[in-house]
């Protein structure tokens, strides 16, 4: 069995959730435990690298905050957090040492200290974008995410179109590149390949999926498309544990897609099993999906040699779901 923790939106970011839920997966399906803590808006959530501790963005209220789990109990208690610079966070990552949020709206990228209990200590850095994109969602800069790993930081801004890369000298993160992607593209999520190590990111406006590589002269290996139809905004992107396939959700057209990690291209897409596919995670061989909007979490079963998946069971319903965590402690 595995828990899940499910990040949500609450009635300050127009949901219907009190806070994170935890549901169990079990061999006969998808339950829901409870309340696994009361919170505002935590619509984003990853482990730490402390056994235990979990970090939430507080979407509506513009703060990150600490949780811990004892034993195995499928509650949480409040560890406490701080400010974000900025508003609307929506993505976390995390060293040892530090924990960058990235503020969609304003555009900056927090960096907090960590201290050896997972505490989160006053902001440190601000790491601040500027300019602009073509499309309306693109009216300025609008940090989505981070990918942070020895001494560098990658973080994808959507509003402008680029992917900047970041190193720590002198206890500063200096910027060390930037990658202009296609106008429009609209940078949101990365996903490490398990096996190979590549990185790959997707573009929310329009579907597009990209290789990149070359370190801190971040470069364009490899482009595909996900087969967005019009209207189409793209929302998660995780890896199987193979490093052969790519799942992504297509909020619009409430679909999910598998490409082939290779050529990039899409190999079967399915109905999500809700509105407004958000969230995804893989356990074993299942692919989870959070439907925000109809408020359900889905599960496929993955074929190991064609990647594709089919749906199993029933959606289980939880208010307002916005992101899926493992929890195997």
């Amino acid at each position: 069995m595995t828990l899940l923790w499910v990040g949500s939106y609450t009635e300050n970011m127009g949901g219907f959730s009190r806070g994170i839920s935890a549901v169990r997966l079990t061999e006969k399906g998808l339950q829901l435990l409870g309340l696994g803590v009361v919170a505002s808006s935590p619509s984003y959530l990853i482990h730490a690298t402390v056994p235990g501790v979990i970090y939430a963005v507080d979407e509506g209220l513009g703060r990150v905050e600490a949780f811990h789990r004892k034993s195995k109990a499928a509650n949480l208690t409040v560890m406490g957090g701080q400010a974000t610079s900025g508003s609307l966070p929506c993505h976390l990552a995390a060293t040892a040492d530090w924990l960058y949020a990235s503020n969609y709206r304003t555009g900056q990228v927090d960096v907090f200290p960590l201290d050896a209990q997972g505490f989160i200590g006053p902001l440190h850095q601000s790491l601040v974008s500027t300019g602009k994109g073509p499309k309306p969602e693109q009216d300025g800069p609008h940090a989505h995410s981070t990918l942070a790993f020895g001494d560098m930081a990658i973080t994808a801004d959507l509003g402008t179109d680029r992917v900047n890369v970041y190193r720590w000298q002198d206890a500063v993160l200096g910027l060390e590149s930037s990658l202009e992607l296609p106008a429009g593209t609209g940078p949101r999520d990365f996903a490490v390949s398990p096996v190979a190590g590549k990185i790959f990111l997707l573009g929310e406006l329009g579907g597009s999926v990209f290789v990149l590589g070359g370190g801190r002269n971040l470069q364009v290996l490899k482009a595909g498309e996900a087969g967005a139809a019009p209207g189409d905004h793209a929302a998660g992107l995780v890896v199987d544990p193979t490093g052969r396939f790519l799942y992504t959700a297509l909020r619009g057209s409430n679909r999910i897609v598998a490409i082939d990690a290779n050529t990039l291209q899409p190999i079967a897409d399915l109905p999500s099993g809700g509105d407004t596919p958000r969230g995804l995670c893989i356990v074993g061989n299942l692919l989870l999906v959070a439907n925000q909007k109809s408020g359900t979490i889905a599960a496929f079963q993955l074929d190991p040699q064609s990647g594709v998946p089919i749906m199993v069971g029933t959606p289980l319903f939880v208010d307002s779901p916005t992101c899926l965590l493992p929890d195997f402690s």
